[in-house]
């Protein structure tokens, strides 16, 4: 999911979070999703292609929820600034 990969990178670098950190929760996140698509893979066999369909409607959700959270995280950000700035007046 190109995408999500992409957009995530977002709140990490507006949080600050370390290089560091963020590549190892990266490449956890990747070795946990890579690894439920390849053994599904493997113990369907022939009959892979129901995984594709399955991983279709999944990454639509996982989308959904990414677009929820970042949305969410941003709400938080903006509401957390306007009570500091209205503290400040």
């Amino acid at each position: 999911m190109p995408l999500v990969r992409s957009l995530i990178s977002i709140p990490a670098g507006v949080e600050r979070m370390s290089v560091s950190l963020f590549l190892v929760l990266t490449a956890i996140g990747s070795l946990v999703w890579n690894t439920a698509l390849i053994l599904a893979g493997y113990l369907l066999g022939e009959q892979w292609h129901l995984v594709e369909s399955s991983v279709g409607v999944f990454q639509k959700v996982v989308l959904v929820a990414a677009v929820a959270a970042v949305t969410w995280f941003v709400m938080v950000k903006v509401r957390a600034r306007r009570s500091v700035s209205e503290k400040v007046k």
